[in-house]
């Protein structure tokens, strides 16, 4: 493809490779822009430490919006899991709690004792979600000192507060007898293993299998909850602890903001987080801790 560039005065005819013209009265600059002729070095020193700072300036304000549509996107998602984790309890609450007033006369002791079973249940699943709100604003903006952790004693707070959930699956827990030693802040650390215990209780087998477990490598220990349900496609392991995004298996339970919270709470303690999994191969969750020493 050719193309023309019309030269003045030569009649307005296009001449075919004419070079570009320019003002007689202005030079171009490395940069592409003109600057007067006969400026001195001064001053097209300037207007090319003009150029430079103004391409800068362009570059920044590009990674800067950017950064605001991937924060915006993250907020999109962050609303949207949580108005649909509020709402499933928030209803079970207001029909099981009008179910009761209704028919109140009409039902024995049994069918209300359910009934604000139920009642309680979705109570404390809202308590979570909040309390997983406040863990998460703490964990973006909060500042906490790193040390050495007791891990076991940790361990043993998390496994506390799962005491019903897992007497309700009747589910088996295996820990080591000793952990080795990490650096981080034993609250956090703490959420995380309840995190990835009570998902090994609500996908492992029927009843749940769960080992705990952990190990040193390259300067860091490796610590991970394994269990022994249907496992999950490679596909839906990549997204797992992407912001706010929840798995679509009918047999889950609970919110879909603790795996974000997880990677937020190791990611600021210096480590990382992962899954290995195979369909029919149950799931390995890890986090990784600087070692101590």
């Amino acid at each position: 493809m050719e193309f023309t560039r019309s030269v003045p005065g030569v009649s307005g005819e296009a001449v075919r490779g004419a070079p570009r013209t320019r003002p007689s009265h202005l030079v171009e600059s490395v940069y592409g822009r003109f600057a007067p002729r006969g400026a001195t070095p001064t001053v097209a020193g300037e207007l090319m430490r003009c150029d430079r700072e103004l391409v800068q300036a362009n570059e920044e304000l590009r990674q800067c919006l950017k950064r605001v549509e991937a924060r915006n996107d993250d907020l999109e998602a962050f609303v949207h899991t949580v108005a649909h984790d509020l709402r499933g309890p928030a209803h079970n609450l207001v029909g099981y709690a009008s179910f009761v007033q209704k028919a109140y006369d009409e039902l024995d002791g049994d069918q209300v004792t359910k009934c604000l079973g139920i009642i309680q249940r979705n109570a404390l699943r809202l308590s979570d979600i909040l309390d997983e709100l406040l863990l998460l604003c703490q964990v973006r903006h909060g500042e906490m000192e790193r040390a050495p952790v007791e891990m076991s004693g940790i361990v043993e707070q998390a496994l506390a507060r799962l005491a019903l959930r897992i007497a309700d699956r009747e589910a088996r827990v295996v820990r080591p007898d000793a952990w080795p030693a990490a650096v981080g802040y034993g609250p956090w650390i703490e959420e995380v293993w309840v995190n990835y215990i009570d998902n090994a209780i609500k996908y492992g087998g029927d009843p749940p299998e769960v080992l705990l477990g952990a190990a040193r490598h390259n300067g860091t220990t490796r610590f991970w909850v394994r269990d022994n349900g249907g496992g999950l496609p490679l596909e839906q392991q990549e997204q797992l602890f992407a912001p706010f995004k929840r798995l679509s298996q009918a047999q889950t339970q609970g919110h879909g903001l603790g795996l974000s919270i997880v990677r937020h709470i190791v990611e600021k303690l210096g480590g990382s987080v992962g899954v290995e999994s195979g369909v029919g191969q149950g799931c390995t969750f890890y986090f990784t801790l600087p070692a101590e020493g």
